[in-house]
């Protein structure tokens, strides 16, 4: 379960919800751990049972031609490691004014950099593709260019989101020659009908225009080792959703 689904209003609040949802892992966020402090945040975590799926999320680019300080993003791969999340996601923030190829390059200097210090951790730093829509948050909008980021970089992989890349040529190739750069999956779908009227809207995981189950069963079907996050991000009052988190999971377990 991705936090950023429950938004509850604290960390313990959104463990608590997703633990009677019956969701065995949260994709942690940054502000909320960072509220509380990292070793209270493990303490409820345990306390209930859960594991941390993840830790979400380093924006690389910062400002005028800056990248994220290197000393707080060391922090930060520490805090994952001490909630016992296997990876922590990066985005590479938009390209501002710079040339598409310069912030390539400061983003792949920065994931070689970031990758050997969270190899040290233990983790692995996975790069998401964004939607191009949202080209507020990030360059890399594709599957293959994000893979072609991290390419050749040991503990760096990727975040394969349906509803980022799902309408991709060539996903199904891409997902069965890379699967082992994809270290966590994010399970959403996307309204058909939004999109009809050229607006993008999550939608139900059995319901819209991504194949999610098929796939979900591609991805078995090739060896994915990785956790599969329910990221259903939909406009909903706070006391719906954890009827909204159940039925996610009760579709995911029945397929």
């Amino acid at each position: 379960m991705c936090e950023l689904v429950l938004r509850q209003g604290s960390f313990v609040d959104d463990v608590a919800v997703a633990k009677a949802a019956g969701v065995s892992a949260l994709g942690v966020l940054v502000d909320p751990v960072d509220a509380i402090g990292v070793d209270e945040a493990r303490r409820i975590l345990e306390g209930e049972g859960m594991q941390a799926s993840s830790y979400n999320a380093l924006t690389i680019m910062q400002g005028e031609g800056a990248t994220a300080d290197f000393d707080s993003t060391a922090r930060q791969l520490e805090i994952a490691a001490r909630l016992g999340a296997p990876a922590a996601l990066a985005i590479t923030g938009p390209l501002g004014g710079r040339t598409a190829a310069d912030a390539e390059a400061r983003c792949r200097d920065w994931l070689v950099r970031v990758a050997a210090l969270a190899v040290d951790y233990g983790i692995r730093i996975m790069l998401e593709p964004i939607h191009p829509l949202m080209r507020n948050l990030s360059f890399v909008h594709t599957m293959e260019h994000g893979l072609a980021m991290v390419e050749g970089i040991e503990g760096a992989g990727v975040v394969l989101d349906f509803g980022n890349v799902w309408w991709e040529h060539d996903l199904e190739r891409l997902v069965r020659d890379h699967v082992a750069d994809i270290v966590t999956v994010q399970l959403t779908n996307v309204d058909a009908a939004a999109l009809a009227k050229a607006r993008y809207e999550r939608a139900p995981l059995a319901t819209g225009d991504v194949p999610v189950a098929s796939l979900i069963g591609l991805l078995e079907s090739v060896g994915y080792q990785g956790w599969y996050e329910e990221e259903v991000l939909m406009r909903s009052r706070r006391d719906q959703r954890l009827d909204q988190v159940r039925v996610s999971r009760e579709w995911f377990e029945a397929l």
